[in-house]
Order: C-alpha cells, then sequence, then structure tokens
C-alpha cells in the first residue's frame, strides 16, 4: 500500500468527484497522506494514512453536512476489542464497534452502500 495507490483508488472511484490533498510526505521508508475526497450525494471522505516498515495508522472519516457518519481508525485504544486495535465509529453508539483493518478499497466499499442507499 502506497499513497499513490490511495489517490488512484480515489480518483477511479464513480462515487468520488474530487480529491484535495492537504498533506503528502513521500520518503524512502515512510510515508503519509492527509486527503479531503469530495463524494456524490454530500459526502465527504476525510483520508489520513501513514505508512512505514512494520507501521500502519489510518483513519477514514465520513460525514455529511458536518455530522460524521462513519469513522474507521485503528489508534491504539480500545484494548479490550478482539480486533484491536482496528475499530469503526457510528454516531449514536456509547463506543465504537469491532471491525477488521480496512483499507481506502473497503471503506469506498461500506461508503457506497451508504450513499446508495440514500434517497435523494
Amino acid at each position: 500500500m502506497t499513497v499513490s495507490h490511495i489517490l488512484a483508488v480515489l480518483s477511479s472511484s464513480d462515487l468520488v468527484i474530487d480529491v484535495e490533498i492537504i498533506e503528502m510526505n513521500v520518503e524512502p521508508k515512510t510515508q503519509s497522506l492527509r486527503a479531503k475526497a469530495t463524494l456524490k450525494k454530500g459526502y465527504v471522505l476525510y483520508v489520513n494514512e501513514g505508512i512505514g516498515e512494520n507501521y500502519r495508522r489510518y483513519s477514514y472519516h465520513l460525514q455529511k453536512d458536518d455530522e460524521m457518519i462513519r469513522r474507521w481508525d485503528n489508534a491504539p485504544h480500545w484494548r479490550d476489542f478482539r480486533t484491536f486495535p482496528f475499530h469503526l465509529h457510528i454516531p449514536d453508539k456509547d463506543k465504537p464497534i469491532e471491525c477488521g483493518e480496512v483499507f481506502v478499497n473497503d471503506v469506498l466499499l461500506g461508503i457506497r452502500d451508504i450513499v446508495t442507499e440514500e434517497k435523494q
């Protein structure tokens, strides 16, 4: 996984209208990306990825009208989760739910279900 791969996947998705790179660093052993993807039907996906040798930190934050819809991340909290550190934040839940590690393709698949189920 590289930041150029993430950008290519976002740019080729039919859900994505525009991708704005907020910050990108590519060095021999580490890469990082902060980006904002404008999606159909008013959704916005904020992407944060840090990738290194034996290291990956990510957050994919989906929102609409300044309200969080979903956030997939691997921040090292919720240690009691079977899927630690991977989890999914959903509005109106007291705490996140367990989920496996996700990549940009997985997130777009989940977003597709959310966006296509919404009536406009």
